[in-house]
């Protein structure tokens, strides 16, 4: 028997899908059938058409791919940690770690093994940024090189990855905007894989960390986090994208046989 360090890790899988920012689409369809009807009223509450299309098309590809070959999608229950983090509590069989993010035009939702922390982060690449928000919250470290940056467009998309980065890692450890953001940094954030520096050590929470940035769609950034207690297990963990509309369309297919 292959131990559990010889086992190459199983994927964290990373899916997306279009947000509509008016009317909405096929996808929000799909997804708004699969809501509970606490959650419809929630989602009816969003003045704004694309929040309210985000938060649908959110929790219902969470329900799809959580419950799929494990459950039915009405029999996920979630829970909300103490900072606004939601998990998995029900059934067993669908408790796995996952965190979903959103910005214009489009949804992202991580899933992972149960074991391991995770989160997500997506911004839309034309989202305007202010330099003084870096100044203000970001660590030195990631100031100076943002400094660097030769132009506004450079400059924007640092940006952007850092903020990403950021996010999905105080998503991943469930304290959200209660981290204040100059505790920990990126260094060489420009990379796919950036690396993490703590100014506490105790933000670890005992856990390996490993950090992938990516460009979802054309015109997107987005970064995953992925926190495990083995540290071979956070140097091998890959990241799959897949887009959702394709897992849509499957599930068409499959239906009509």
């Amino acid at each position: 028997m292959r131990s559990r360090s010889a086992i190459r890790p199983a994927p964290v899988e990373v899916w997306h899908a279009p947000a509509a920012t008016a009317h909405p689409g096929p996808t929000e369809a799909f997804c708004e059938r699969l809501l509970l009807d606490e959650e419809k009223v929630r989602a009816d509450r969003f003045r704004v058409a694309s929040a309210r299309h985000q938060h649908v098309v959110g929790r219902g590809m969470a329900r799809a791919l959580l419950s799929a070959g494990r459950c039915c999608t009405h029999e996920i229950g979630f829970r909300v940690l103490d900072h606004g983090k939601p998990i998995v509590e029900s059934p067993e069989v669908a408790c796995r770690a996952f965190n979903v993010a959103h910005t214009h035009g489009l949804v992202v939702c991580g899933l992972g093994n149960r074991h391991q922390w995770l989160g997500v982060d997506v911004e839309w690449m034309d989202r305007r940024t202010d330099p003084d928000l870096a100044r203000r919250y970001f660590a030195p470290a990631e100031i100076r090189q943002l400094d660097a940056t030769k132009d506004e467009d450079e400059h924007r998309h640092l940006f952007l990855k850092l903020w990403t980065l950021k996010e999905a890692f105080i998503k991943a450890i469930g304290t959200g905007l209660y981290t204040p953001l100059d505790q920990f940094a990126f260094e060489d954030a420009n990379s796919d894989q950036p690396r993490l520096v703590l100014k506490d050590p105790a933000l670890a929470r005992g856990r390996q960390w490993r950090f992938e940035s990516f460009v979802p769609r054309a015109g997107f950034v987005a970064a995953v986090a992925v926190g495990v207690e083995d540290e071979s297990e956070a140097a091998e963990s890959p990241v799959k994208l897949t887009d959702f509309e394709t897992w849509i369309a499957e599930q068409a297919g499959w239906a009509s046989v």
